[in-house]
């Protein structure tokens, strides 16, 4: 997963849970050349383990020794894919500067516009409490849901007054779900009045406000290249995540 249920739905496979079954149409949706696909089928190997080779494993029992050897595998194999090493290239007239800290799921882009401050916050999407069985597609002739992901946008004015959006990126496009006005210093509240759902506002004012996004850097090129630098860093957590499993089992 959407990038929330297209991306990060699809295999009752592990392979990498964010990737395995649609990552490729994604890339191919988004991708500039740089990054390619991989799939296969999952099935769990049958290990045979002696009893001297389960004691050269200080004392891990055999199911520890079931679950190394298999993350082992799922490293080798999202290490081998191509998603693993794609480098998502920063284009040369790229408005935003990129935030990425190795281990955390939140991506930052930020840049000036005029006395303006834009603030782009991209966080991964999680679907460990989704519920995957009811958001499958049921018949053939349904399209797959394109990939999108969730971004918080914040126009900061040196005054302290913000705009905020709520904004879902899709391939060559973005699409705003809400938008809100926020004080200097104030907190939110969940009582707080954040205007209505975008969609049912005046045709003419939603066109403005796509326009006002689209001066600040949010066109359909930005969306193409969040879409695609979350896939290729979803795949990098995956193995960091899975290396912090073999540790823990290990010692």
């Amino acid at each position: 997963m959407a990038l929330y249920s297209a991306i990060r739905r699809a295999s009752k496979s592990t392979i990498p849970l964010a990737l395995r079954s649609v990552a490729t149409a994604a890339a191919s949706t988004v991708g500039n050349g740089h990054c390619g696909g991989a799939s296969r089928s999952f099935s769990i190997p049958a290990f045979h383990y002696s009893t001297s080779a389960v004691k050269k494993k200080r004392k891990h029992s055999s199911f520890d020794n079931v679950l190394l050897q298999i993350v082992d595998s799922e490293i080798k194999f999202a290490i081998d894919s191509e998603f693993h090493e794609c480098v998502v290239d920063i284009p040369d007239d790229f408005p935003f500067k990129v935030q990425d800290k190795a281990g955390k799921r939140v991506i930052v882009l930020t840049r000036d516009y005029g006395e303006e401050t834009i603030n782009i916050v991209v966080d991964m999407p999680n679907s460990r409490c989704e519920n995957v069985e009811g958001d499958v597609v049921n018949s053939e002739e349904e399209s797959e849901p394109q990939p999108s992901i969730p971004l918080s946008v914040t126009v900061s004015k040196e005054n302290g007054l913000s705009l905020e959006f709520d904004v879902r990126a899709f391939p060559n496009k973005i699409s705003i779900c809400g938008m809100s006005i926020k004080e200097p210093k104030s907190s939110s509240n969940q009582l707080d009045y954040r205007g209505p759902a975008f969609s049912f506002l005046n045709e003419s004012l939603q066109k403005s406000v796509y326009e006002y996004l689209e001066a600040r850097g949010l066109t359909g090129s930005t969306a193409n290249f969040m879409l695609e630098y979350v896939i290729s860093k979803d795949t990098k957590e995956y193995v960091r995540w899975l290396k912090n499993i073999k540790n823990f089992v290990e010692n």
